[in-house]
């Protein structure tokens, strides 16, 4: 493996043995997690789901898997908290919010 990294390697940077092994056996867990989220989605077979409804699913999957519950809904609401959809709904709550405030005062 490292005489590989050294053949292929272009940004100059030197890595030993260890740490090429050590970053390896990192990068190999999660894919192998990640191939086991996409088995889990396959195996479900949803109907009516594309391929990226299908990605969508196997990185929550993997999302939770890696980061844990909360994480992972705290970041897909990073992802999403911009969505045109989300925005609007959010402003609509606001206003209902403000309008329910002046009716009470």
């Amino acid at each position: 493996m490292k005489e590989h990294f050294d053949v292929h390697n272009v940004s100059g940077i030197d890595r030993s043995k260890r740490s090429l092994r050590s970053r390896w056996l990192t990068i190999n867990s999660d894919c192998q997690r990640w191939a086991a989220c996409q088995k889990a989605v396959d195996k479900l077979n949803p109907s009516g789901t594309n391929e990226d409804d299908r990605v969508s699913g196997i990185s929550y999957m993997f999302i939770i898997l890696v980061v844990g519950v909360r994480s992972a809904n705290l970041l897909c609401f990073h992802v999403v908290q911009h969505c045109t959809k989300l925005v609007q709904r959010r402003g609509e709550e606001n206003q209902e919010g403000e309008d329910q405030e002046r009716k009470e005062s």
